[in-house]
């Protein structure tokens, strides 16, 4: 039997408990070695594991979580954890604003995720700082690194292709290749040899998303990357990731980043070469 914890609640020492943008953040801690009883979260969240090494249970699979990494937890995931010493993270629940955001976007956190020494651990860790010295940029700095984490850990966003047929990986590829001038469904159908009624069942089924949900996606990843990684003007962007003009571009961040562009760009400014 495994018990649920509700909305802000997670096992240990709480030791500082903050609330920004719909996102709870609780920093917890266990001291000592420790074996946490089967259970799951009525939220989904991810946590960032600031010192002490833990081992998890979840499902059929186990893994080591180690100081630095980001591990996501879908809503009501069943685990167990296991602490051989002292224990911190900084636990980050996600709100309703947020997960209707990612429904429009065609994205599911229905399944976990683990990421190491990586851009997206690299964002855990600058959330677990701005949580201990907050200032007036605390909030839409949390936000932004926050949209980089749930894009990385959606079901939409890491989709396997094993068993894929390949016309439809070869259909993706088209779609990816071609963000500024999008094909019809009609098209896309007809170039990889299918029914386009067949074509869309079978798209949904293998990335969780239709064709334009996907679209809409793969444009917004792709403005987010380009903004944070370059120095390009947000026209010249906006026309590589395939909206209208910069104002369409704009119309989506704010959307659901929650920002304009230029200011995603100043909050994320740390990881510009």
């Amino acid at each position: 039997m495994k018990t649920i914890l509700r909305g802000g609640q997670f096992y240990g020492r709480v030791l500082e408990q903050q609330s920004v943008s719909d996102l709870v953040l609780v920093y917890s801690e266990h001291v000592g070695a420790a074996r946490l009883p089967r259970h799951s979260h009525e939220q989904g969240y991810f946590n960032v594991i600031d010192a002490g090494v833990v081992e998890e249970e979840y499902g059929r699979r186990r893994r080591v979580c180690a100081p630095g990494m980001v591990i996501f937890h879908p809503p009501g995931e069943p685990h167990r954890e296991t602490h051989h010493d002292r224990v911190a993270a900084l636990n980050v629940e996600i709100g309703g604003t947020w997960l209707r955001r990612l429904a429009e976007l065609g994205r599911a956190l229905d399944r976990p995720a683990e990421f190491r020494d990586d851009r997206v651990a690299s964002a855990g860790l600058q959330i677990l700082r701005e949580f201990r010295a907050p200032d007036g940029d605390t909030a839409l700095t949390i936000e932004c690194l926050t949209w980089e984490i749930l894009s990385a850990s959606s079901a939409c966003n890491t989709g396997t292709t094993r068993g894929t047929p390949r016309w439809l990986i070869e259909a993706r590829d088209l779609l990816d290749a071609r963000l500024d001038e999008p094909p019809t469904l009609q098209s896309l159908a007809r170039d990889v040899g299918v029914h386009p009624v067949h074509f869309a069942a079978v798209f949904r089924r293998s990335y969780g998303c239709s064709v334009g949900e996907y679209l809409r996606r793969r444009r917004l990843d792709h403005a987010r990357r380009r903004l944070a990684e370059t120095n390009l003007p947000l026209a010249e962007i906006a026309m590589e990731a395939g909206y209208a003009d910069q104002s369409h571009m704009t119309r989506a961040f704010r959307r659901f980043v929650g920002m304009t562009p230029a200011r995603y760009r100043t909050f994320l400014g740390f990881k510009t070469p």
